[in-house]
């Protein structure tokens, strides 16, 4: 059976427990660009990005054989959170990342940033510039901005997968957003 894109995520995982491989295919046809552009922009490695990709549905899978529970309307952050784990795992096995400490804010919204700063018609070379910046920002503050610019996630299911308060995943976005607006004044970056 092919499922159309409004079928509620929760319908599509009771479809796939119940038999229906295409449910599933579903699901990954949905997210599989919001999952995937996440894992490659904390990965920066296309091979490592495409095998960790694969492995977050093989768990997915594995985990709802096994009973686990996805919370209702919740498909995506559960899997962007299986992602994280991986891309953490993977991140520990290269280098061990260091640790921010941060504190409390509530204000932020890289998406108003990043929009204010392109043009209505947004050019390729100008998300390339910006890509780059992010790239150049400390792992904490890359994670978060590219969780929820790229992911399209908000800052509680950021918190919960990085295992972080609302306010440390808040407060690691606003200093990840003003040291991109440092950047970019040290590059003299214009659009």
């Amino acid at each position: 059976m092919n499922y159309h894109a409004n079928t509620a995520d929760e319908q599509l995982v009771q479809y796939f427990l119940n038999g229906d491989p295409n449910a599933m295919a579903t699901l990954v046809a949905l997210y599989k660009d919001r999952i995937y552009t996440s894992i490659y922009s904390l990965l920066q490695d296309k091979y490592q990005a495409e095998e960790i990709f694969q492995a977050v549905f093989i768990k997915v899978i594995d985990n709802m054989m096994a009973g686990q529970v996805i919370e209702e309307g919740k498909f995506l952050p559960y899997a962007m959170r299986i992602a994280h784990g991986l891309c953490l795992e993977h991140s520990r096995r290269i280098t061990q990342p260091a640790v921010d400490t941060v504190h409390e804010n509530k204000s932020l919204s890289v998406n108003n940033f990043v929009a204010a700063l392109l043009p209505a018609k947004n050019t390729y070379e100008s998300h390339t510039k910006i890509r780059n910046m992010i790239d150049m920002l400390p792992e904490q503050q890359r994670e978060v901005i590219i969780l929820n610019h790229y992911g399209g996630l908000g800052f509680k299911e950021i918190a919960d997968i990085t295992k972080c308060s609302l306010n440390n995943a808040l407060e690691t976005m606003r200093f990840g957003l003003n040291n991109l607006r440092k950047l970019m004044l040290e590059k003299e970056f214009t659009v």
